[in-house]
């Protein structure tokens, strides 16, 4: 398989990856890839002190979305390896906004930020040369800027949909009548419990508790981690000497 080339290409097959396991979601994160399922699993959980022993797993997925979806920011971490890339993911997402980092291996990486209605773009100089199919004429008057996307944009919809916690929201879940109640583990040191996908390798671990959070979602490529709720998220625009406008470039 071919590594997709030009933005939005790029931009939406990361997210298909981000999405991919659980039917809520198999991804990418700060962390390193790995296969070894996390420490202390055991079998699930008794219905003694268990908020979620009398839900099926279909519910508390439902609920783990909901709540996900209603965070006032959550911060998303994690690798994943896919068709030979390598994906790293490094972002506080937010009602408000978002700001963090989106890497693609070799091909470079890109910075994003999202304030409101507004999304910047701040690709490094390898992403520029390497995952676009034409870099602009002119690279150094883009070089270490900031692109401020068009809002109705191509560009804006892709690598702005990692920026928006209900975009990211409505990609998990497609395969929920595929989920299933897995083992029990501690995830960040909380306990968790696993919700695997029959139709996929990847699986979802929530919190054990009456509103349950995503922890950990992944597949045997790599994994992502959700940490950090409800933290307070500052975000502030660049400059505008640092600013380019995205309509120059199609973006």
């Amino acid at each position: 398989m071919r590594t997709p080339r030009g933005p939005v290409a790029i931009a939406v097959w990361m997210l298909t990856v981000l999405v991919a396991g659980c039917g809520a979601s198999s991804s990418t994160s700060g962390a390193p890839a790995s296969t070894t399922p996390p420490a202390s699993t055991t079998p699930p959980a008794s219905t003694a002190g268990n908020p979620l022993a009398a839900l099926t797993a279909r519910q508390i997925l439902a609920k783990t979305i909901a709540d996900f979806k209603a965070a006032s920011s959550v911060h998303i971490a994690g690798s994943e390896r896919a068709a030979g890339q390598s994906f790293t993911m490094n972002l506080t997402v937010g009602a408000n906004g978002c700001t963090g980092t989106v890497g693609l291996g070799a091909q470079g990486s890109v910075l994003l930020l999202r304030i409101g209605g507004t999304v910047w773009m701040k690709p490094d100089d390898q992403f520029w040369k390497s995952a676009l199919a034409t870099a602009p004429a002119d690279l150094s008057a883009v070089e270490g800027k900031y692109v401020r996307l068009s809002p109705k944009g191509p560009a804006t919809s892709s690598f702005g949909a990692f920026c928006y916690l209900s975009q990211l929201a409505g990609q998990v879940g497609g395969a929920d009548d595929q989920v299933v109640k897995g083992q029990t583990a501690a995830i960040g040191g909380q306990p968790a419990l696993q919700l695997k996908d029959t139709g996929q390798a990847g699986s979802a671990y929530v919190t054990i508790s009456a509103s349950p959070e995503f922890l950990q979602t992944g597949d045997t490529g790599g994994h992502v981690d959700f940490t950090d709720y409800n933290a307070p998220l500052a975000l502030t625009a660049p400059p505008a000497s640092q600013t380019v406008a995205g309509s120059k470039y199609g973006l």
